[in-house]
């Protein structure tokens, strides 16, 4: 078997083909053509797109589950309750790590 019938057998294996209606295949294309790219380009591209988009609706989902787990934002109905809270935190704060240096 010849070398170029040889890559032409991996290469087929390694494909798929896919089906897509006509109007979502010209807006395909129509984006190929505009970043002067093949279609394949643009679909990984976009495959790419939507994993890391993903990923980041993944991690926003955990960072609302530890703050729910940690007792949720505490933000005061009023303005005053907001800033004595800030006010607290920054006290906690110092007392745990820079008190010591001041006693």
């Amino acid at each position: 078997m010849g070398d170029t019938v040889r890559d032409h057998l991996m290469m087929s294996a390694n494909t798929i083909s896919v089906q897509l209606p006509a109007e979502i295949y010209t807006k395909l294309a129509q984006l190929a053509a505009e970043e002067q790219v093949d279609p394949v380009a643009v679909v990984s591209r976009l495959v790419d797109i939507a994993t890391q988009h993903r990923a980041w609706l993944r991690n926003l989902s955990a960072l609302r589950e530890q703050i729910e787990r940690d007792g949720g934002i505490h933000i005061g109905a009023s303005r005053e309750e907001v800033v004595e809270r800030m006010q607290q935190t920054r006290q906690d704060i110092f007392d745990a790590e820079y008190a010591h240096l001041y006693r």
